[in-house]
């Protein structure tokens, strides 16, 4: 079998600290998340998989590099299989599983790792459960068991403190859903209390946003996110997500590029990310960083840059590309111009630009990103598994001026230059504002991460004289980008859309395929989507 080595990257700010508990009254803790990559070998069983997999996480708990972390998170999907599906203890048991043979290596090992390491430790993995559980009227499976994509939270001691079953599936075949969401957090010794979901339950309401609103400011976010330009690739969603509700969010992202899966970052609200990752080829790495608390807006912040990969180099990750064909555009003049000013509308919503740029001349015999103004506000099909309106107002790349070619990269082959320069942008629209309507910023460069939120301006201000209540919201970029893929304002609605689809009894749902059957490399038939 041909294992990847197991890299680790310790992202220590200023000194590392001995190995200490954090406390209620420090101002930071100690993070560490995980993006995870280990290839599936042909002909293996589940049941070996799974033993190197979980080799792997331990191996990460156990290392010197978590000496520091309070909490470590690992990503969606990376550790087990229907066929090693574990039983896992209900919190409120107060069980920890270390050595109860009721339950399966990756819930026992993991136990006791958290208790051996005293960290709080949160995996993603396949639950199976007895069918039917109290409240639950739904028909029950032929083996008369659930199976659910569900994270689970050990404390110091390896008791199960928190465990939260998806409810926002994404083409998981033969995975159940709890028949509400639900609402899973756990308190620590630190003075935090975390909110968890996973991957695409970041596009609803609930859990997610409905975990703001019940005043929790620290997430925990395992995911297999297959990024889509130009609005969702993962890092630009997760940071974007954090700066709009102000809070922490610890994202541990699988690592497969080749089907569009990656995105690993620590951000902290407002004040953006600590670090964050978009890879090009599979990595396994723990990254550590030191959390400043919400409650201490204060606190020091130190953030740690990542190497980027070259827009050639990230050609290498697999991006699908959004249902943009029916937005209402209009071209960015491929002249200098110190100030444009131009209004884009889609029906009643109008998105306003001003804009300060410069075109390097003589373009005719090279490749070259153009741009568009963009607004909409209407439905798209997340690959057919839910339905959701996007409102937007947007600035995004084209690498042709055919329109099928907007959001479309160049191939690592196409050497290209950046021909446009933006100084200054401000886009300005009005978003309604209710709990119904969750509006972000949202930018992403050519290599496929987010500017820094010192680079950008966002305000958000009452609407005066609306029948319903609005907001207007301004966007700005206020330092000069050469290598801007997207930039915008970017809202979900949620009122005429119901959640994602579920699979009420573990019943087959047919995949969309998100690539080709060469570009998945034999690799499909083991990966969930997100």
């Amino acid at each position: 079998m041909n294992k990847q080595p197991v890299l680790f990257c310790i992202l220590l700010l200023l000194v590392a600290p001995s190995i200490q508990i954090s406390t209620p009254g420090d101002p930071h803790y100690w993070a560490g998340v995980v993006e995870f990559s280990s290839d599936r070998v042909d002909g293996e069983t589940a049941e070996t998989s799974t033993a190197n997999r979980l080799a792997q996480y331990l191996s990460i708990i156990n290392s010197p590099e978590a000496d520091a972390t309070d909490v470590l998170a690992f990503p969606e999907s990376t550790l087990n299989r229907v066929a090693t599906a574990s039983f896992v203890p209900h919190p409120k048991d107060a069980i920890a599983p270390c050595n109860i043979l009721e339950y399966e290596p990756v819930v026992r090992d993991i136990s006791c790792a958290a208790r051996n390491r005293k960290k709080y430790v949160v995996i993603n993995l396949t639950e199976k459960a007895r069918c039917p559980e109290a409240g639950d009227v739904r028909p029950c499976s032929a083996d008369g068991l659930y199976h659910f994509n569900t994270n689970v939270a050990f404390d110091r001691e390896g008791v199960v403190v928190s465990r939260y079953r998806k409810f926002n599936l994404f083409g998981e075949a033969g995975i159940n859903t709890t028949v509400y969401p639900e609402m899973a957090s756990f308190e620590t010794d630190f003075g935090v209390k975390f909110g968890h979901f996973i991957c695409f339950d970041l596009m609803f309401n609930q859990p997610a946003l409905e975990l703001v609103r019940l005043g929790i400011t620290d997430f925990i976010f395992p995911t297999m996110w297959f990024s889509e330009l130009p609005f969702l690739t993962a890092a630009q969603i997760q940071q974007g997500w954090a700066f709009s509700n102000n809070v922490n969010l610890l994202a541990a992202g699988a690592s497969f590029p080749g089907v569009g899966s990656t995105g690993t970052g620590i951000y902290s609200g407002r004040r953006g990310e600590l670090t964050t990752v978009m890879n090009h080829e599979p990595q396994t790495k723990l990254y550590v960083a030191q959390v400043p608390k919400m409650t201490f807006p204060n606190a020091a912040i130190n953030k740690i840059p990542q190497p980027k990969g070259t827009p050639a180099q990230m050609a290498k990750l697999y991006l699908k590309r959004d249902q943009i064909d029916k937005y209402a555009t209009k071209d960015l003049p491929m002249t200098s111009n110190a100030l444009l000013q131009e209004s884009v509308c889609y029906e009643s919503h109008c998105c306003n630009f001003t804009i300060n740029y410069s075109v390097k001349p003589n373009l005719q015999n090279t490749n070259y990103y153009r741009y568009k103004l963009a607004a909409y506000d209407a439905g798209r099909t997340f690959d057919g598994f839910a339905d959701g309106q996007i409102t937007t107002c947007a600035i995004f790349a084209c690498s042709s001026a055919n329109y099928s070619d907007c959001s479309r990269r160049f191939a690592a082959t196409e050497a290209y230059d950046e021909a446009v320069t933006f100084n200054t942008i401000t886009i300005q629209a009005k978003f309604a504002n209710n709990d119904e309507t969750f509006v972000l910023p949202n930018n992403v460069d050519t290599s496929i991460v987010p500017f820094d939120v010192s680079e950008t301006e966002y305000t958000v201000v009452p609407s005066v004289g609306d029948s319903t209540p609005h907001n207007i919201v301004t966007y700005k970029l206020t330092r000069a980008h050469s290598d801007l893929y997207t930039f915008a304002i970017w809202a979900r609605k949620f009122e005429q859309y119901a959640s994602a689809g579920a699979n009420p009894a573990g019943l087959f749902s047919a995949l969309v395929l998100i690539v080709s059957a060469a570009a998945m490399g034999g690799l499909a038939k083991n990966l969930w989507q997100c």
